[in-house]
């Protein structure tokens, strides 16, 4: 049975995809969340028994090609977690590599390895993976995001190996919450790969919501600056 926002019980579990990548940040972040009336509990998840008892999913950063790979290998928790990222009445958070997983089937580009495929959990979204450069080309860079609580605060934003959006589908109610200032934008990828020309409007798009799904293309667990999990978990598990 999907348990509905207003049914979550006082104790919510939230689960963060464990098998690679920046996973045990996450968790400590969420750990020092306080919401009005419940108490998060945040597990990593290694397979289909413990992703069936969490109410919400992180997908972490990381290489979305080896965490891809370890779910398949893992008995049943690949097609658990397309489900997972499918549902409507589940919350799930890609940050980084967990954005580009939570891209359209056939939605992501870009990256040395081909094949990586998307977990469909943001609708009409594809992905360009590492627009923004190498390990090398990492930077950080302060936005001011109007959702987050202290919104004239800004946020550190900490983009390591980037995806970009490459395309959004207009016939999908989808959020911007950030979009980077127009001299951090990458350009643009190619127009003839199979993704088919990306959306320039779109790129510098680095934080989505779409219903109880969110995607951040920058790494709010290594910012220092919980608002960003507070946000999600206020709007998109809880649902207030």
């Amino acid at each position: 049975m999907t348990i509905q926002p207003d049914e979550l019980p006082e104790t919510v579990l939230i689960g963060v995809l464990a098998l690679q990548g920046a996973f045990i940040e996450h968790i400590h972040y969420l750990q020092r969340l306080r919401p009005q009336g419940h108490t998060i509990k945040a597990i990593p998840v290694r397979n289909v028994e413990e992703l069936s008892q969490v109410h919400a999913l992180i997908i972490p950063g990381g290489e979305s090609t080896v965490i891809s790979s370890l779910a398949s290998l893992t008995s049943g928790l690949l097609p658990a977690l397309v489900a997972f990222a499918q549902d409507p009445q589940k919350a799930v958070w890609g940050t980084c590599a967990g954005m580009i997983l939570m891209a359209e089937e056939d939605g992501v580009g870009g990256g040395r390895k081909k094949g990586v495929k998307g977990w469909g959990g943001l609708k009409g979204m594809k992905v360009w993976r590492n627009l923004y450069g190498t390990q090398l080309e990492s930077f950080e860079a302060p936005l001011l995001i109007p959702s987050l609580s202290s919104p004239s605060r800004p946020f550190n934003t900490i983009f390591i190996r980037a995806p970009a959006v490459h395309s959004l589908s207009a016939s999908e109610q989808t959020e911007v919450l950030a979009t980077l200032p127009s001299d951090l934008i990458p350009p643009p990828p190619p127009s003839d790969s199979p993704l088919g020309p990306p959306n320039l409007d779109d790129l510098g798009k680095v934080m989505l919501k779409q219903g109880r799904k969110m995607v951040t293309s920058f790494h709010p667990e290594l910012s220092g600056d919980v608002r960003v999990h507070e946000f999600w978990v206020e709007k998109c598990v809880l649902g207030r």
